[in-house]
């Protein structure tokens, strides 16, 4: 199988990249903590008018009517810029529920697999999406969180109304864009790694001359290589309806997580004790990934999926017969 990106999407992602260089750099993702909203208004207002919140949503209801294979590049470029406020569920949400009011942003959703637990930017959004139901009208109670650019909130009252999302749609759809998010994230994060490396002197030479960093960096950099592909895979899966979609999704969510703790790790280590000071950008994006690695599902809760679906026989079978584990069909 020969897979390719459409001009179309690469330059929709070039777009954004370019935009994203001049909206939101790392003094816009700083503004968006220490206001503790964990929203940025001008940021968002220029996504919309970039058609970004219609991507997934339906051409007859104001949309662009793509798909995840058009919105998996996207993600990675958002995560890549640490961007703050509810961008991913905005775009997924408008998409599962082809909501017009979401698609141009005049509304703000974000999406919970549980209101019993805090909710991600429920402070900054008018609706919020769950399996089987819409919640509008509600009250919110901040709760303490780790990234200051997805603040957390105790939601309640509100007027709920159903709606046809499943819980699986739901968890799928959100787990690949966090996918994507994360090898966004951690390939800044290495990118900020060796730019420290080049400029950090000792012992008279740049340390990214000294053989230690260069594997450390290595080491990061083929993690989050070796889930890029599976990322895009699961994107692909997801839009065909395949029946391995959901552990094609739980394989690139495993990969990308692996990956993003790998290289905030690495790229602690080359910047020693300065990477965890608020002086340093590297810490907003490492505390992205430790705040969202667990969400809608963590690591071992999508190990546990992909070997359920693998050990009870559920894998592609071959022309043969044989049951063929759907990682062989990332070759």
């Amino acid at each position: 199988m020969r897979f390719a990106f459409t001009d179309d999407q690469l330059a929709f992602a070039a777009g954004l990249t370019d935009v994203l260089a001049g909206e939101c750099p790392p003094a816009v993702v700083r503004a968006a903590w220490d206001d503790r909203t964990g929203h940025a208004p001008s940021l968002w207002g220029r996504l919309g008018e970039l058609g970004l919140f219609s991507l997934l949503v339906p051409v007859e209801r104001g949309g662009m009517g793509g798909g995840m294979v058009d919105a998996v590049l996207l993600f990675e470029r958002l995560g890549a810029a640490a961007t703050p406020g509810p961008i991913l569920e905005q775009i997924v949400g408008a998409g599962l529920l082809a909501d017009e009011s979401l698609a141009n942003g005049s509304a703000v959703v974000t999406i919970t697999e549980d209101l019993a637990q805090p909710v991600a930017h429920a402070a900054v959004a008018d609706v919020i999406l769950t399996a089987g139901a819409t919640v509008r009208e509600f009250a919110t109670t901040p709760a303490p969180g780790l990234d200051g650019g997805r603040t957390l909130a105790v939601v309640s009252g509100g007027a709920v109304s159903d709606n046809d999302v499943d819980a699986d749609t739901l968890r799928d759809h959100m787990s690949l864009a966090i996918s994507a998010q994360l090898i966004g994230v951690a390939s800044t994060m290495i990118d900020q790694a060796a730019e420290y490396a080049r400029a950090r002197h000792q012992f008279g030479k740049p340390i990214g001359t000294f053989q230690a960093v260069k594997h450390h960096l290595a080491d990061a950099l083929l993690a989050v290589e070796f889930a890029r592909a599976p990322t895009w895979r699961a994107a692909w899966s997801l839009d065909q309806g395949l029946p391995t979609a959901p552990a094609d999704v739980s394989m690139a969510r495993v990969l990308a997580a692996t990956g993003a703790q790998r290289a905030a790790r690495r790229a602690l280590q080359v910047h020693g004790a300065i990477g965890y000071t608020w002086e340093c950008d590297l810490q907003l994006w490492m505390k992205k990934v430790w705040a969202i690695q667990a969400a809608f599902g963590d690591t071992s809760w999508h190990r546990r999926r992909v070997s359920s679906w693998l050990l009870d026989g559920d894998g592609p079978v071959t022309p043969d017969g044989v049951t063929m584990p759907s990682f062989e069909l990332l070759r």
